[in-house]
C-alpha cells in the first residue's frame, strides 16, 4: 500500500509534457505523428506589455487589450507591410487569453543580464558596411531555427517525421532543420548558424535541445525569433499534441552570459490544410549595392574642414 501511495505521489508531481495524450494520431513507433503543416497567428508578444501585470487577459477586454498594443503601421499605407496579416485575436492555452508568450518569470519579461542589455542599447546598424547588416536581411537564417518564434504573419511550417529523425520545413529562407532522434553530440567545432539539434521523447512530448550555433554577427549575439542567443547558448524545446490539429510548442534558452536565471515561453500552432510554397529571399543580396551606394551617397564630393581664422585667432596660445 505504502508503494503505490509513493507511486501516485510520483505521478502527481510528474512535469505534464512527460505524460500521455489519448485521442492524437501516432506514427508506426507507437510516438504522436507531428507529420503535417502548422502555423500560428497570434497578436499575443513574446514579452508584456509595460503596465501589464497579469499573464492571462479577460475575454471582454481583449479587444482593448489588442488596440493598445497591436504594432503601428503609421499613416502611410505601405503595401510590404500588409502581408503580416494581423489577427484580432490573442494566444489560447486552457481556455486561458494570454498577454505574453513568456510565462517565467512572473513578470513576463526576459530576465536580461547587464551585459545583454548593454550590447542590446549599444547597438547601432551601419548602412554602409556589408558585414554590418543584419543576416535575416540578406537571407541568411531561417525561422525554424531554435527557438521558433511566433510570428504574428503565416509562415507555415510543414514537420516530418521517421523513427530515427524529425524534419522542419518552413515557407521561409534556409527552411530546413533536421532533428536527429539517434545521433550524438557533435565535436565542438563542428558549428553552423542554425546549430546541432538532437532529439528525444519523454512520454509523449518531443523535446530538443539545440547548440554548436556559430554566432558570426559583429556583436556576438543574434535573436532567434524573439530569443537572443551567443556560441555558448543551448535552447530546449517541447512539442506535444494537445489534440489532432494542436501542438503546444514550449522553449527556453540556456546561457548565463544573457540571462540571469531560467525562463520559459509557450505558444500553440494550428494544423492548416495547405502545403508548403516556394519561397525565394534575395531581397538582401541583390539590394545590398543600392544600400551602400545610398550610405555613401556624396562622401566623395565632401572636402576636408579648414580651421576659422577667426576662431584660430581668438583661441589661446600655449
Amino acid at each position: 500500500m505504502r508503494a503505490l501511495l509513493a507511486g501516485l505521489a510520483l505521478l502527481a508531481t510528474a512535469p505534464a509534457f512527460a505524460q500521455t495524450t489519448p485521442g492524437i494520431p501516432r506514427a508506426p513507433d507507437g510516438h504522436p505523428d507531428f507529420t503535417g503543416n502548422w502555423a500560428t497567428r497570434i497578436m499575443t508578444p513574446f514579452e508584456r506589455p509595460d503596465g501589464v501585470s497579469d499573464l492571462v487577459v479577460p475575454r471582454d477586454q481583449q479587444a482593448e487589450f489588442i488596440a493598445k498594443n497591436k504594432p503601428k503601421i503609421g499613416e502611410v499605407y505601405d503595401p510590404e507591410f500588409d502581408y503580416a496579416g494581423f489577427t484580432e485575436n490573442l494566444l489560447e492555452i486552457d481556455g486561458e487569453l494570454r498577454s505574453s508568450q513568456l510565462i517565467e518569470p512572473a513578470d513576463g519579461k526576459l530576465p536580461l543580464t547587464s551585459l545583454a542589455k548593454a550590447i542590446i542599447d549599444n547597438f547601432k546598424p551601419s548602412y554602409d558596411e556589408p558585414e554590418m547588416r543584419p543576416s535575416g536581411e540578406r537571407c541568411i537564417g531561417g525561422f525554424i531555427d531554435a527557438p521558433i518564434g511566433a510570428t504574428s504573419f503565416v509562415i507555415p511550417m510543414q514537420i516530418m517525421q521517421t523513427s530515427h529523425n524529425v524534419v522542419l520545413i518552413a515557407e521561409d529562407r534556409d527552411p530546413v532543420r533536421i532533428v536527429s532522434l539517434t545521433g550524438t553530440p557533435l565535436p565542438d567545432e563542428v558549428r553552423s548558424r542554425a546549430g546541432a539539434s538532437r532529439g528525444r521523447w519523454e512520454g509523449d512530448t518531443l523535446v530538443i535541445e539545440t547548440d554548436h550555433f556559430a554566432v558570426v554577427d559583429h556583436e556576438g549575439m543574434s535573436f532567434h525569433g524573439d530569443a537572443l542567443i551567443t556560441a555558448d547558448s543551448r535552447v530546449i524545446e517541447h512539442f506535444r499534441l494537445i489534440s489532432t490539429d494542436g501542438i503546444l510548442y514550449q522553449f527556453t534558452v540556456e546561457d548565463p552570459s544573457l540571462y540571469k536565471k531560467p525562463w520559459l515561453a509557450e505558444y500553440t500552432l494550428q494544423r492548416i490544410p495547405r502545403g508548403i510554397y516556394e519561397y525565394a529571399c534575395h531581397e538582401g543580396n541583390h539590394s545590398i549595392v543600392g544600400i551602400l551606394t545610398a550610405a555613401r551617397m556624396g562622401r566623395q564630393e565632401e572636402k576636408p574642414k579648414t580651421p576659422d581664422p577667426a576662431s584660430s585667432a581668438s583661441a589661446p596660445k600655449p
